[in-house]
């Protein structure tokens, strides 16, 4: 059986959600955030989803360039 995060179940705390946004804002792929939450990726992404926050935005700010 995989262990569990630390976090696994738990409610965000305040300081959890500000480093959510500035991580998601800096780019960091949901991976590494669930890291260092201690959350699941999953985890991670709904509730960025919920939220509002976008991991995509950071992303695909320089990506795409006209032909």
């Amino acid at each position: 059986m995989a262990r569990r995060p630390p976090n696994d179940g738990a409610s965000w705390s305040a300081r959890e959600l500000k480093t959510l946004k500035a991580l998601a804002k800096a780019g960091t792929p949901t991976g590494q955030v669930a890291k260092k939450l201690g959350r699941t990726a999953a985890a991670v992404q709904q509730k960025a989803m919920r939220a509002g926050i976008s991991f995509r935005a950071a992303k695909r700010s320089g990506a795409r360039r006209k032909k």
